[in-house]
């Protein structure tokens, strides 16, 4: 009708304002109609439909919402739109002839045969390609596509995106009857079989089909043949027939039946496993793959193929898209499709996504572990390292070549991975491996049925599942097992990998953590430095807590320790722990023996991370699994209301250490060795003494008690703490009960104990027995452990207290002596030790040799009276001298070089030129030795002199200048 007014305003001649106002009007009229249809498809279109001329495997392409130019009823009469924006009032007229849009009819078009692709049969063509506008789509045909022209499918697209948009639900998504839902599924298969019914396919493709898929000459024609061809080489087509593919994957995979292929070898399945499943959606291949265990194995390949073919893009998962549209436009809204990109942002938020979109994403997650070729992404990252280091023999594209090996062989070589982008996507999967028992296909096979038995109630996700076969790791078969710690060593590496303690820490580890690279244990030492701090959220201090106490039941699981030790637990520990299946863990047996042997490990970052350990030991007794079991009883008993940490439970334990068990009381007595060591590994030491550390021994390095030393030196200083003093007494005092306790005497008498005191030291005892063993062979001892004895000694009467178990024997002496009328003298560390050396340089030495021979060999005598020493406090005190062992301790090996030579001169010659102690040891040189050293440096110097005098007189000198001096022989 609008053809005929503008005829007429031509022919007779009208003016063309009039003429525009018509056009106007009647342009108005559509855009109203093309607006109202667009409000229902127009949402569901802007993530379906792109550009013709783009590229659907472009990551760059977006995605564009359907023109509503395109409603135009006549291409060849694109001005007629143009008033519109010109004469806006021009609209009035549209809400009083709504019989335009109602009335409207599109030209019949006679059906016609179509051979655009030579090669291919000729087709039958009705309705210009498309569904009849008066067939079971009529209703749907005016009610959503009124505005949209017949021809070339575009009915038919209209239609789709109206049940594409009404799968994914809403209050207001379009109604479509089921007999025009299968109206255009027929269409849309039919055009399917043959590329000459599919017009824009044909027309957009030609060349490309042609170039790549002319085979038919020599394979003959099968039905689908020439578009499963171009789907193959999608990457090689031209944009816009990469365009038009598209759209024939995203039919295919709304209704399998429209893959040739897939419908001919699942049609039978699908019959009989997915009879009551509607048509369309995709919900006939979810159901297909659900059943997989009892498809054909024509049917299973075919399925493969198109999920393979549509992993990069999510708008062909269809179930997935629909159920994830939500979720995608809340956490993934900028994401743009293609190349996975929105799949692997919905798998980044796993945790947050809506029930039914985590099953989908786990399910497709599931898959491709099982097969690495459904992940796009990892194929084409990773394709060198497939084939080299994983001898990988197949081809990516070759549905055939199954290997679900392949994930699991980049993962174990993930450490020698150089290329980035690979090695990230490696990670991925261990990460998601580590998270979902599911995701592990070597572990969920080994454990199958471990899992029904005793964690078949805990739901996956979390790490819940692996937790749990951990817990009851010892009730598991033997495979499973040692699949579970293969498994946890490979976690260990990563905080990535540990999913609770990520999950806890998101504060801490943007807190404390932020700058430090994931890898290498980095960020979960950093972690573990920073559980201390005020401001550290429980939950991620259980965490890592839990983690602490996991890794000390064997060094493999922690990472760094294992990887920093590996050539010395090789050398100083090769039969410790036998088992290298993983079936038994060692229970700590390595870790006790790199501890114990700590002084001969050569390599520097593994005494490092032994010492650590040895940190988490004397911190929380878990995380020394053989004191732990020892202890057990006893902690339950004694320090069941003691909360773990901070050395908490030891000090519990020692304050109760005559209630303790045997084998519980000779644990925290090996620790408190190891604590001895290193002021580190003393918490209470630790963290009472950390200004005068600061103040009084910074330059100190750590290590052979050197701090402690430090700290003991000057305790008596004005500005030493009170609290910190009394550690250090404690400390000192505690020594006294075994050797072992003071490192230095440790070291230096190891061998004199290992010879004479063997029967004591077995035992283990904290009665001080092998003290008094070395101070009764006190003459046997090397003279480096007699040094160590008296320093020894000497810090224990510096330490005084009644009743200590070394300076028991004097008690009495002190109290008669010492504390008689100044009973504060033994307030002050030292003032005793003092007191005991001025009385015994008072005491007469006469018989001295007789009296200790009788004391260390026959036993003590009976105490003295008056001013005297008892015989067996005697013994201790002149051990103990000099009383400042400071300066005794740095004396230069010259000076007892040099008393070494005078004391061998005095025995020769009957004069003494050295003082001695009681016990014989030299303490100095004498006035006559002295003189005797003045003497004869004075004839080393005569005698230089002389020599001097006699070279000159052989050279001649100056009143000889010029002569010869001629010597005869004399005749014989």
């Amino acid at each position: 009708m609008m053809q005929m007014s503008m005829r007429s305003v031509l022919l007779l001649g009208l003016v063309a304002l009039a003429a525009c106002s018509v056009g106007g009007v009647v342009a108005e009229q559509q855009a109203g109609g093309s607006l109202s249809a667009a409000a229902h498809g127009g949402a569901m279109r802007s993530l379906l439909q792109r550009d013709p001329d783009a590229d659907p495997g472009d990551t760059d392409q977006k995605p564009v919402a359907a023109p509503v130019a395109a409603a135009s009823p006549k291409k060849e009469e694109p001005a007629a739109a143009a008033p519109k924006k010109e004469e806006p009032a021009a609209a009035a007229p549209k809400k009083e002839e709504p019989a335009a849009k109602k009335d409207r009819k599109r030209p019949k078009v006679e059906p016609k045969k179509v051979k655009i692709v030579d090669f291919a049969p000729d087709a039958d063509v009705t309705n210009d390609d498309d569904i009849d506008e008066e067939g079971k789509c009529a209703k749907e045909v005016k009610t959503y596509c009124d505005d949209v022209d017949e021809g070339e499918g575009k009915l038919a697209d209209c239609i789709s995106d109206a049940i594409a948009e009404g799968e994914t639900g809403g209050d207001s998504t379009p109604t479509i009857s089921d007999p025009c839902r299968e109206e255009v599924f027929q269409y849309k298969i039919a055009r399917s079989t043959n590329i000459n019914k599919n017009v824009p396919l044909a027309k957009a493709c030609k060349a490309d089909a042609i170039k790549f898929c002319n085979v038919t000459w020599f394979f003959g024609y099968k039905a689908g043949q020439v578009v499963s061809c171009l789907r193959d080489v999608k990457a090689q087509l031209t944009k816009k027939c990469q365009a038009e593919v598209f759209k024939t994957q995203l039919e295919a995979a709304n209704d399998f039946r429209a893959d040739p292929m897939l419908y001919e070898a699942c049609k039978d399945d699908a019959a009989t496993q997915c009879k009551d499943v509607k048509n369309g959606g995709g919900r006939t291949q979810a159901c297909l793959r659900d059943k997989r265990m009892s498809l054909s194995w024509a049917c299973e390949e075919q399925l493969f193929r198109q999920e393979m073919e549509n992993a990069d893009d999510i708008r062909l998962s269809v179930r997935l898209f629909n159920k994830c549209l939500p979720d995608k436009k809340q956490f993934c809204k900028d994401i743009e499709p293609g190349s996975a990109r929105v799949k692997e942002c919905l798998e980044d938020n796993r945790e947050k996504l809506s029930e039914g979109c985590k099953g989908e994403i786990d399910g497709m997650v599931e898959r491709r572990v099982h097969d690495f070729r459904l992940d796009s992404k990892l194929r084409k990252s990773c394709e060198n390292e497939i084939f080299n280091m994983c001898a990988y023999f197949g081809d990516l594209d070759d549905i055939d070549t199954y290997d679900s090996s392949i994930i699991n062989c980049l993962q174990d070589y993930a450490p020698e991975i150089a290329n980035a982008e690979c090695k990230e996507q490696v990670n991925k999967y261990v990460a998601l491996a580590a998270s979902d028992i599911r995701f592990d296909v070597p572990l969920a096979e080994a454990c199958f049925e471990d899992r029904q038995k005793f964690c078949g109630k805990v739901p996956p996700g979390s790490a819940r599942v692996i937790r749990c076969l951990t817990r009851k790791r010892g009730a598991l078969s033997p495979v499973c097992r040692a699949t579970l710690f293969d498994e946890e060593v490979r976690f260990s590496e990563n905080i990535d990998f540990q999913a609770p303690m990520k999950a806890a820490c998101v504060t801490e580890i943007d807190t404390y953590c932020k700058d430090v690279p994931h890898g290498a244990g980095r960020v979960i030492r950093c972690l573990q430095d920073a559980k201390g701090e005020k401001d550290f959220g429980k939950a991620c201090k259980a965490e890592v807590e839990e983690y602490e106490a996991e890794i000390s039941k064997d060094y493999r699981l922690n990472y760094r320790l294992r990887t920093a030790c590996e050539k010395d637990v090789a050398a100083l520990c090769p039969t410790t722990c036998t088992s290298t299946d993983g079936q038994n863990v060692c229970g700590g047996k390595v870790l006790r023996c790199l501890t114990d042997k700590i002084d001969e490990i050569k390599e520097e970052a593994c005494t490092k991370e032994v010492t650590y350990f040895e940190k988490m030991e004397v911190s929380n007794f878990r995380n020394d699994v053989i004191l732990a079991e020892a202890c057990r009883d006893d902690v339950d008993k004694l320090c069941a209301t003691v909360e773990p940490g901070e050395g908490r439970v030891h000090k519990c334990l020692r304050d109760n250490r005559k209630k303790l068990s045997e084998t519980c009381r000779k644990e925290e007595l090996r620790l408190e060795e190891i604590e001895a060591n290193n002021v580190e590994l003393s918490v209470g030491v630790l963290k009472s003494c950390k200004s005068e550390r600061r103040m009084y021994c910074k330059a100190v390095s750590t290590g052979s008690a050197r701090v402690f030393r430090c700290l003991a030196e000057n305790i008596n200083d004005a500005d030493f703490g009170g609290v910190c003093r009394a550690q250090i007494l404690s400390k000192l005092q505690r020594r006294q009960a075994n050797w072992k306790l003071d490192p230095p005497l440790r070291k230096a008498c190891r061998i004199d104990v290992q010879q004479s005191c063997a029967t004591a030291d077995a035992k283990d005892s904290e009665d001080g027995s092998v003290y008094a063993c070395m101070i009764k062979g006190y003459d046997g001892l090397s003279s480096g452990c007699q040094k160590e004895l008296g320093r020894a000694v000497h810090m224990a009467f510096f330490a005084w207290a009644p009743g200590a178990t070394l300076t028991a024997p004097c008690d009495a002496d002190i109290d008669r002596l010492c504390l008689t009328g100044r009973a504060n003298i033994a307030k002050r560390p030292g003032a005793i030790g003092s007191c005991l050396a001025t009385v015994l340089e008072r005491q007469d030495r006469g018989a001295l040799s007789s009296m200790l021979r009788r004391v260390l060999q026959q036993g003590p005598a009976k105490g003295k009276g008056g001013r005297q020493l008892s015989d067996e406090c005697f013994v201790l005190a002149d051990i103990a001298e000099p009383p400042n062992m400071k300066a005794a301790f740095d004396s230069s090996l010259s000076f007892a070089s040099l008393a070494s030579q005078l004391d061998t001169i005095g025995s020769a010659t009957g004069i003494s030129f050295t003082t001695k102690g009681p016990r014989g040891n030299v303490r100095g040189i004498s006035l006559t030795g002295w003189v005797a050293m003045l003497g004869m440096a004075a004839l080393v110097v005569l005698c230089m002199f002389g020599l001097f005098v006699l070279v000159k007189k052989l050279r001649g000198g100056p009143e000889t200048s010029g002569y010869t001096l001629v010597v005869k022989n004399p005749h014989k």
